[in-house]
């Protein structure tokens, strides 16, 4: 088979009601040199497999892997390993691609060879806003605005190069934030590989993410979740010293780091399986402990970086946190009385943004 100039590799898992449109997505590409589709059916229990196969008769473009059931990253590492040409994007089989869109990305790589190609996303199925070339420069410094941004996190919104990608692999032991620690990994090779690197950011959104889909790791509950996010942390704030992310970048991602700790406390409290009661205090208590979240802490106390978490985190105060993080999630006024108390605690003299 000709090499292709990309390849888009699918992972596929119970997703009989949306690869339909996922697939079309892809194949109604129109992309100079060539576009190959890997499906890789990661041992779905539905039809998901009969329908790749399907796609696969009706298209040479599609070629379809089967595999036991190895989980997300497993099914992407397995379509790296199949992939070839000359860049590799990935999408997940309840998105798509918007028209034009991997057009758009080469076009802006063609631009800009020394470039990390990446965009935005839309949450409209029908997005009325066309796909345009219009790009804008962020230089490695910008690693953590781009975070802030929800541009680094996923590795969905960029244009590999397939040479360094094939280096790299998903780690198939994480079941959160693998795409990160994938994407800082690819970061940091490029880094390697074109010390002069910087991003090219498309400003038109090119993959529309389903949000309406159910069971998803925003809406599941994950026994290691405080376990898990220090390490990625401990990684991404690694990368962003390494590329002198700027004081009025670090002190926003420091405060959406302590959010994120503080609220995977405050769920430990309201439905880890445990025991209700003493048990899983001990553990909220347990994350609380952890060595980086302690080291993050102080790092925000130097910087005079305010959260409405910092006070609650720092006094160990499973109450507070819990009361913060029930009170964000359903929209009541006491977060916001709970965060001017912590701040007026300080006597003011922390910024707050």
């Amino acid at each position: 088979m000709e090499q292709p100039t990309v390849c888009v590799i699918v992972p596929v898992y119970k997703a009989e009601a949306t690869l339909p449109r996922c697939v079309q997505s892809v194949l109604t590409q129109q992309v100079a040199g060539g576009l190959r589709l890997i499906l890789v059916d990661d041992g779905s229990p539905d039809n998901c497999g009969a329908l790749c196969d399907a796609y696969a008769r009706q298209d040479p473009r599609v070629t379809v892997i089967h595999q036991e059931d190895r989980g997300v990253s497993g099914a992407r590492n397995s379509g790296l390993s199949a992939a070839c040409g000359a860049y590799v994007v990935f999408l997940d089989s309840d998105d798509a691609l918007r028209p034009g869109a991997l057009q758009a990305a080469l076009d802006a790589q063609a631009a800009d060879p020394e470039a990390l190609v990446l965009w935005n996303y839309t949450t409209e199925e029908q997005d009325p806003a066309p796909v345009t070339g219009a790009v804008h420069t962020a230089e490695q410094s910008e690693l953590a605005r781009l975070y802030l941004d929800c541009l680094i996190a996923m590795p969905w919104n960029k244009l590999y190069r397939w040479e360094y990608a094939r280096l790299l692999k998903f780690d198939e032991s994480y079941t959160l934030g693998e795409d990160l620690q994938f994407v800082l990994d690819y970061i940091a090779l490029l880094g390697r590989k074109c010390p002069e690197f910087h991003y090219a950011v498309l400003e038109s959104a090119l993959t529309f993410y389903d949000c309406s889909r159910t069971g998803t790791l925003s809406t599941r509950y994950h026994e290691d979740y405080c376990e898990i996010w220090p390490r990625h942390f401990e990684k991404l704030n690694a990368a962003c010293a390494a590329a002198a992310c700027p004081g009025q970048d670090m002190m926003p991602l420091h405060r959406a780091e302590l959010r994120v700790l503080a609220e995977g406390v405050a769920d430990i409290l309201r439905r880890d399986p445990a025991q209700p009661g003493g048990l899983r205090r001990d553990k909220a208590r347990g994350a609380l402990a952890n060595p980086w979240l302690r080291e993050l802490l102080r790092t925000m106390t130097s910087e005079r970086c305010y959260s409405p978490y910092l006070l609650p985190c720092r006094w160990n105060s499973l109450r507070l946190i819990w009361a913060l993080a029930e009170s964000a999630r359903t929209a009541s006024p006491l977060f916001g009385k709970l965060d001017w108390a912590g701040y007026y605690l300080l006597l003011g003299r922390y910024a707050r943004d």
